[in-house]
């Protein structure tokens, strides 16, 4: 027999006295709970043991007795919850990369309550087999009845159902749940004796009513698991609120977080509303927003005009004292979410995925809780294949972000937790990641994490593209060409090409020739209109470019050649067009032109060379010199829309990704 059968003996099946806190543990540790602690840790306060058996205090009720449970009302939380519109929650969850939160197929049942607000307590059906039947604990140690003891007035009963016409129970079973006046109950499975649960008074939320037995196609199997109901997880300890519209899981660690965006998001909506009713018009005008919302766009200027200004994103040190603020996190059996390439190809391959925290750090190395990443055409080449990875593997190599944990060796280099900190390695698009304490840039006090993230790639790619990829071909008073100026390397590029007193050159397309002379370009070129060599030698009075830098590749390699100067140099640095194709030698000949494919890691190759660049670069910004364009910001969870947006040529500046809890 089963090992959970020798467990059970233990404890008797009948009790002259109600089940102690100790008996509700031995039942709960039998049924094999892996997630006991899980239900404690969400909340505050109390160690996780401890809490879990608070949570767990039952009274043993007959049919006829009048119980008084010994459950907490709804916290606060939960009421606060509860106010908000289940579509709010589902908005709010999504702008910070959450995956769909609301169950498919479970409503609210006819004649119940269609308000729902509680704490998961979660049950698991498998399906029936003999087996099964044997081994699983009867009678009052059987897991839904250990599963009701747990529920009170702020806890939600989820049950995961093994098919949509199962039933999960009926009036006998419920009448134990009216008893310990629970929350609610939900189920992507049917329950039946619906006259009975209607007068039990608690809100039900399932795919249909049923006539079916239960326990002739499944069983109750396990108690505060991680279940999977109606295509959502859902941890025990979640907040389940559902309405008219449906039933949404919020998760426990993010329940602060959705309340304050979900609230902020339903004061904007109300806005736009009484401007829509008072102005009829399209809801395209204002539709759709993400925090932050700009202030020259028409819902910016709409809400200015309503007195409302804190939509528009945080201040630099608002920004920094948030991060400074966050705890550092258990990591103890923590998940994350990151964007895990398990085949390459275009951008439809890139998902957001639950993957373990990083947290057995090497003495040296330190633990970033990541508030933004970096999206690089680099980024494109490691996901379509064309730069090889092993996979699978998270994608990105570019972040900023706030030591959550650190290690003696790092701490000696003077990161502590709470340090504001960028930096390049792989694996970045991801919630934490560990990282060497020497490959960490130190983000200075007067910097926000959005402009810093720019910094360890596209910045310091920038600063050496421009001051020594070259290899002194251009002088101050020379002539430098730089491709796709408008860009985020390109606009970088451009200032610290003015800034070391060269004459730049940049070229874009017609829609952003604009921005490229903003950012200080001499002169610039429509490259898809124009051609440029002609017009680079009627620039320069057909001396040509000392330098050109040319990370669009394929498409634009043959006219970056012909656009330089006698002893001039190509360089060589991105394939956004697709790969350079093969030179031949003599094609160099006619100039003695040189051309040259350069990496940032060559350029970065001593802690000290690092510190040098990335200081001037800092340096740069703190005077004016340098100004860093961030042009989208994406939820994590919409790594492929900021690829497309990308590889779309669409980009005037840097594009992030927002990390969940960050945001």
């Amino acid at each position: 027999m089963h090992d959970v059968d020798q467990v059970y003996h233990l404890i008797p099946t009948t009790h002259t006295h109600p089940p102690t806190q100790e008996d509700m543990m031995s039942r709960v540790s039998a049924l094999g709970v892996r997630a006991a602690h899980n239900y404690g840790r969400h909340s505050l306060g109390v160690s996780a043991p401890v809490r879990f058996m608070m949570a767990c205090q039952p009274t043993r009720a007959t049919a006829t007795s009048t119980p008084t449970p010994d459950s907490a009302a709804p916290s606060q939380t939960t009421v606060a919850l509860a106010k908000l519109p289940t579509q709010a929650l589902v908005d709010a969850l999504w702008v910070q990369g959450w995956p769909p939160a609301m169950i498919q197929g479970s409503r609210a049942m006819a004649g119940s309550t269609p308000k729902i607000a509680g704490r998961a307590v979660t049950l698991r059906f498998v399906p029936q087999r003999p087996d099964i039947v044997k081994d699983k604990p009867a009678g009052e140690e059987s897991p839904e009845y250990v599963a009701f003891e747990l529920c009170g007035p702020d806890n939600v009963l989820v049950m995961s159902s093994t098919g949509p016409w199962e039933s999960v129970g009926g009036d006998i079973k419920f009448l134990r749940l009216k008893q310990r006046n629970i929350g609610g109950l939900v189920t992507d499975g049917s329950v039946r004796d619906t006259n009975a649960l209607v007068e039990y008074g608690f809100p039900v939320y399932c795919h249909s009513t049923t006539a079916n037995q239960g326990p002739a196609a499944m069983q109750p199997w396990a108690v505060n698991d991680v279940v999977n109901v109606g295509g959502v997880t859902v941890r025990p300890g979640d907040y389940l609120i559902g309405d008219q519209d449906g039933v949404v899981v919020v998760p426990s660690s993010m329940a602060e977080n959705v309340l304050e965006v979900a609230r902020e998001r339903e004061e904007v909506e109300d806005v736009i509303k009484e401007e829509l009713v008072a102005n009829p018009g399209s809801p395209g005008k204002f539709y759709p927003f993400r925090r932050p919302v700009s202030e020259t766009s028409p819902l910016g200027q709409l809400l200015s005009s309503r007195g409302i200004s804190h939509h528009f994103g945080q201040t630099t040190r608002s920004l920094r004292t948030s991060a400074h603020a966050a705890a550092p996190p258990s990591t103890e059996s923590e998940s994350m979410t990151a964007i895990v390439v398990s085949e390459t190809g275009d951008a439809s391959v890139l998902g957001a995925s639950q993957v373990p925290m990083p947290t057995n750090l090497v003495d040296g190395e330190v633990l970033v809780q990541n508030a933004h990443a970096g999206v690089n055409f680099i980024d494109t080449y490691h996901r379509s294949g064309l730069y090889a990875r092993d996979m699978p593997f998270v994608l990105g190599q570019e972040a900023s972000g706030v030591i959550a944990k650190t290690t003696p060796k790092a701490e000696a280099l003077g990161f502590i937790e709470g340090t504001p900190v960028a930096y390049s390695v792989l694996g970045t698009y991801c919630e934490f990641t560990s990282v060497p304490a020497t490959k960490l840039l130190r983000v200075p006090e007067e910097l926000d994490l959005k402009a810093a993230c720019a910094v360890p790639v596209q910045g310091l790619t920038a600063h050496y593209l421009v001051n020594d990829a070259h290899r002194g071909a251009v002088q101050p008073g020379d002539w430098m060409l730089v491709h796709a100026a408008a860009g985020g390397t390109g606009q970088i590029a451009v200032q610290l090409a003015k800034r070391a007193g060269y004459k730049v050159i940049g070229t874009s397309s017609s829609g952003k020739l604009a921005l490229c002379d903003s950012i200080g370009c001499d002169a610039v070129v429509d490259y898809g209109n124009e051609d440029v060599a002609a017009r680079v030698m009627e620039i320069t009075n057909g001396v040509g470019a000392s330098a050109v830098l040319d990370g669009v590749g394929k498409s634009t390699y043959q006219s970056s050649l012909d656009s330089l100067a006698r002893r001039g140099v190509c360089v060589f640095f991105g394939n956004a067009s697709g790969p350079v194709p093969p030179i031949a030698p003599l094609a160099l000949v006619a100039k003695s032109a040189f051309i040259t494919r350069p990496k940032l890691n060559d350029y970065t190759v001593t802690r000290a060379e690092l510190d040098s660049r990335t200081n001037d670069v800092f340096a740069a910004i703190a005077a004016g010199e340098l100004e860093i364009k961030i042009d989208q910001s994406f939820p994590l969870a919409q790594a492929q829309d900021a690829h497309l947006y990308m590889e779309a040529g669409k980009t005037t500046g840097k594009v992030l990704l927002n990390m969940p809890r960050s945001m």
